[in-house]
């Protein structure tokens, strides 16, 4: 591939396995800003644009993905998020989504699909993983406007476990982890739960509940189990002592979220990201308001796995 041209804008957003080979989706972003607070909300936009425009969908094999990778001009990324789930995350990358010169890429799909591959294809080697990954983010880390100077990726929160890997493809970008007590993840899951909390909807080997009895229907108990191993993973990376890495719990308060993540990572930050704060993470027309204190719904077990982790933060 000779003109980088022909796949400005283009980005791969799905990773599909046949009978025959990988195969990959396209999108054609155009002049659109990923600045939803969820990547799947970019899609949906998109493709809605896009089938306006041909009845015809865009497929490749991941030939095309590494090639376009080498020829586009990119950012590498800034940062890389991992959270325990609505503990702020999404606050987070809206808030620096507000800047023209920030790239926000949160829980893209296909990123999932590259890491849990071999789920499907035990014979992918970690070397293609990597491969894929890394061209993943170059393609969707274009420089389209000339003014994009930082890249912020935010996982989905599973990717906690997939640590280790991570840091070996990225040994020196910063990490920024962020947590929360289990009691305040399980209330705002009670009112819409995320797919990690549904026994089943997550590969359970991922989630490491694989040796648990059935739930019963008590999808709090199933998620105070999910959180706990979290925690219990965040314990053993906080213990590697990586000085690319950085904790911060959503008890700290969200300014001061913004602003420990602009002093580890070196992204300024601007009045319309500390505005972007006043209304919910997922919707920038519903004003924020702090919710009365519910009923703790968590396991003792999540909960002294949060304590031991947050003494070890102190």
């Amino acid at each position: 591939m000779n003109n980088a041209s022909t796949l400005a804008n283009w980005i791969p957003y799905r990773l599909e396995h046949t009978p025959q080979a990988w195969m990959l989706s396209w999108l054609n972003l155009g002049e659109k800003r990923m600045i939803e607070p969820f990547f799947d909300e970019t899609i949906t936009i998109c493709r809605s644009k896009q089938i306006g425009l041909s009845n015809f969908l865009s497929f490749s094999d991941t030939n095309l993905l590494t090639d376009a990778a080498g020829v586009i001009p990119h950012l590498k990324p800034t940062a890389i998020v991992f959270h325990v789930s609505r503990c702020g995350s999404t606050l987070l990358t809206q808030a620096f989504s507000q800047s023209e010169t920030c790239i926000t890429i949160a829980e893209a799909p296909i990123l999932d699909e590259i890491l849990r591959c071999t789920e499907k294809d035990p014979k992918i080697s970690n070397s293609a993983r990597e491969e894929w990954f890394k061209a993943a983010l170059n393609l969707m880390g274009q420089i389209r406007t000339g003014k994009e100077s930082a890249y912020i990726v935010k996982l989905d929160s599973w990717h906690i476990h997939f640590y280790t890997l991570l840091r070996e493809w990225f040994p020196e970008t910063p990490f920024f982890f962020l947590t929360r007590s289990p009691g305040e993840i399980i209330a705002s899951h009670a009112k819409r739960r995320g797919i990690h909390t549904v026994p089943g909807l997550v590969n359970p080997l991922l989630l490491k509940t694989d040796t648990l009895p059935p739930f019963d229907g008590n999808f709090n108990s199933f998620t105070s189990e999910v959180l706990k191993q979290y925690y219990l993973e965040l314990q053993l990376i906080l213990n590697l002592n990586c000085r690319f890495n950085q904790f911060f719990d959503y008890s700290g308060g969200v300014k001061e979220m913004l602003e420990s993540f602009s002093s580890f990572t070196g992204i300024e930050l601007g009045e319309k990201m500390y505005e972007r704060l006043n209304f919910h993470s997922k919707s920038r027309e519903v004003a924020f308001h702090t919710e009365p204190n519910l009923p703790d719904l968590s396991t003792k077990a999540s909960n002294d796995a949060y304590r031991q982790l947050r003494e070890m933060l102190l």
